[in-house]
């Protein structure tokens, strides 16, 4: 797929530099899409506020008018609400309008990129989709609140409904889902990180590169048959 470009959004945070990088080692042409600028060099940026629909419509738009569809798409857009101390915020203490904001950051984000850009995929007759969804989605554990964790299981699901309808269209779509992922500019407490550590049967939580080598796989063209499913990269904490 080098003749192609990918899309990334959320391209300039811990992990999306990690895939942007990642992917501009490999000779592909890299366009962000998110608030900020992006850390990797060599990146093309779209500033976007990934969670304002006529924003985002607007820029995929042009963008399709400017470049035509791309061959490969990360969303690595995503937040959760943390205590000082790292930890959820208790579900009693959330109102409604930030649980929807999760939603809109996690989940809606995700959607208006896949309404627009997974039918150009599909009309072109190739493409390569990756979601980064997270291992909360599948576990009840307090390492993450419920608003994040209902937005990335919406995610999973949503994935599997776009990778059925687009399979036969040549464009394949998944969810790569990160257990706690290595990150210095974490809130965390050290005895929270460690007591999350203690869970991993590996014994160390992810580093960015690890998860960013299996999104780099999957949204290329060496990914010539996986689709509509779920990757959980925990070190084995769910197993």
């Amino acid at each position: 797929m080098s003749d192609g470009y990918a899309v990334i959004s959320g391209g300039s945070g811990h992990l999306g530099s990690a895939v942007a990088a990642r992917l501009l080692a490999e000779g592909r042409r890299v366009v962000v899409l998110d608030r900020v600028p992006p850390r990797a060099q060599g990146a093309e940026f779209h500033q976007t506020d990934l969670a304002d629909e006529q924003a985002t419509d607007e820029r995929l738009a042009r963008l399709l008018e400017l470049r035509g569809a791309p061959d490969g798409l990360v969303m690595c857009q995503g937040w959760s609400p943390k205590g000082p101390d790292g930890r959820p915020l208790p579900e009693a203490e959330v109102p409604a309008a930030l649980f929807r904001q999760v939603l809109d950051a996690n989940l809606t984000s995700c959607f208006l990129l896949m309404r627009t850009l997974v039918p150009a995929m599909a009309e072109a007759g190739r493409g390569r989709v990756v979601a980064v969804g997270s291992a909360a989605a599948h576990t009840g554990r307090t390492t993450a609140g419920a608003a994040y964790a209902a937005a990335k299981a919406g995610l999973a699901a949503m994935v599997s409904t776009f990778a059925v309808r687009h399979g036969g269209d040549g464009v394949l779509i998944n969810t790569v889902a990160p257990g706690k992922v290595a990150n210095p500019d974490w809130p965390d407490s050290a005895e929270e990180i460690d007591r999350y550590r203690r869970e991993i049967p590996v014994g160390r939580l992810a580093h960015k590169e690890e998860v960013a080598d299996l999104i780099a796989f999957l949204v290329s063209d060496r990914n010539s048959y996986l689709t509509g499913q779920t990757v959980i990269v925990d070190g084995g904490r769910l197993a």
